[in-house]
């Protein structure tokens, strides 16, 4: 016998064509909308609550939707301290299928945050041309995987548990104890994976790692190989879903080691790309820059940082330092950059925007070009640019006599050797 249809009170639809429309819905905002549009649909939905909702939590999250409702049924739960084999399993969606609505809220929170991580992983480890994931299916799902099991881990054995477990009363014994008692806990944790799958935490671990390292000045080079430690991790220790909002602070600098192999990506769009200028066979593609992942060298710059890329001692400027540094805060670096080469030196004149550029090439070009870039924003402002001093931005003089700094112009090449003191 054939498939039953239930028609509906309407001429166009029937309820088992709009349960799989129901089923399709990408996201639970979509599926609010949808069931308030008429009361027959609402109707249908109320028919079959739970396996629409299951679905369009599947849409949201994809393949690694049980990791996902472990992790936020384990937290909710606030299961801390627990032995491994006392915690939610990465079965319990079979178990108990339905959501509830604090597990919806907290999957639609969640699941943003670990989206535009994979986004920001895929941008850097995977493909420098797109701001937004370019990940396969299964490197995706790979990636959100090992980011729900870390931020299992932060949930039941961080920083939230810990001061859970260990009153403010306890002596130092105490202390201890638990202390100790913790980091059993955490190996047992992270013995129940298999190896592929503690690889790809350690991965995914040691990017985020970079996101939250960002910050020790302008970044020009790989960070050398860490000792990875899980149980011992900072990020894994906190909450490593809310690295995305460190990442859109501003605060970070990325140390990242893109160079490795990497056990999540299993294929690395350009792998074989090399700088345009010096074509150095050791710097290559996602350690490369340009136009689409400059605005990733930094967001609001570490000032110290972007000063030692001036040339000489202008920098330290008496008259203008402070509205460099401002106009630094004030510049996205893809829109400082980009603006270096309106000011080509002819010794750059084969250079062009589009180069994708190795770490040194860039900082050469940074250096050789910010001061002249620095001079034309002044000249924008409406600045009136006095004579140049013979000694440019060498001059010491400068750093140290307002009078000097303010009377000469220093954003400019030296016409003579090193500056002696001097009384202007």
């Amino acid at each position: 016998m054939g498939n039953t249809v239930h028609p509906m009170h309407s001429s166009f639809v029937n309820a088992d064509l709009v349960e799989c429309f129901l089923r399709f819905l990408p996201d639970f905002q979509c599926l609010a909308s949808t069931i308030l549009t008429s009361k027959a649909i609402y109707n249908v939905f109320q028919q079959h609550p739970r396996s629409v909702v299951r679905s369009v939590a599947y849409n949201l999250v994809g393949p690694a939707l049980p990791q996902a409702l472990r992790f936020i049924r384990c937290k909710n739960a606030q299961l801390y301290y627990k032995p491994v084999g006392e915690l939610l399993g990465e079965d319990d969606i079979q178990k108990n299928p339905v959501l509830s609505s604090e597990d919806i809220t907290s999957l639609v929170d969640i699941s943003t945050s670990i989206q535009e991580l994979e986004s920001l992983f895929s941008w850097r480890m995977k493909d420098r041309r797109f701001k937004t994931s370019q990940l396969s299916l299964a490197e995706s799902t790979k990636f959100q995987k090992a980011m729900y099991r870390m931020s299992l881990f932060s949930a039941v054995y961080g920083r939230n548990a810990q001061e859970s477990a260990i009153g403010s009363d306890s002596d130092q014994e105490e202390i201890d104890s638990a202390l100790e008692e913790a980091k059993t806990l955490r190996k047992g944790f992270f013995r129940s994976f298999s190896t592929p799958e503690l690889r790809d935490i350690q991965w995914v671990e040691t990017f985020l790692r970079g996101v939250i390292t960002r910050g020790e000045g302008v970044y020009f080079a790989t960070m050398p190989p860490i000792t990875y430690s899980p149980e011992s991790s900072f990020v894994l220790y906190c909450a490593p879903h809310h690295v995305i909002d460190v990442y859109k602070g501003g605060t970070e600098q990325p140390h990242l080691p893109v160079t490795q192999k990497q056990p999540i990506i299993d294929e690395i769009v350009g792998e074989h790309d090399r700088c345009s200028q010096c074509r150095s066979d050791t710097i290559k593609c996602l350690d490369l820059w340009g136009p689409s992942n400059w605005s990733y060298l930094w967001s609001t710059p570490p000032l110290h940082s972007i000063a030692r890329l001036l040339k000489g001692h202008v920098g330290a400027n008496l008259a203008d330092r402070a509205h460099f540094l401002a106009l630094m805060c004030e510049t996205p670096a893809e829109e400082l950059v980009g603006g270096l080469f309106d000011y080509k030196t002819p010794a750059y004149s084969t250079w062009n925007k589009a180069d994708w550029l190795c770490p040194q090439c860039l900082e050469n070009f940074i250096r050789d070009h910010l001061h002249i870039w620095y001079l034309g924003q002044k000249v924008k402002r409406g600045d009136v640019i006095p004579d140049n001093c013979w000694y440019g931005y060498n001059c010491r003089t400068q750093t140290h006599r307002l009078a000097h700094a303010q009377k000469l112009n220093h954003w400019c090449e030296p016409t003579r050797g090193d500056a002696p003191p001097t009384n202007v």
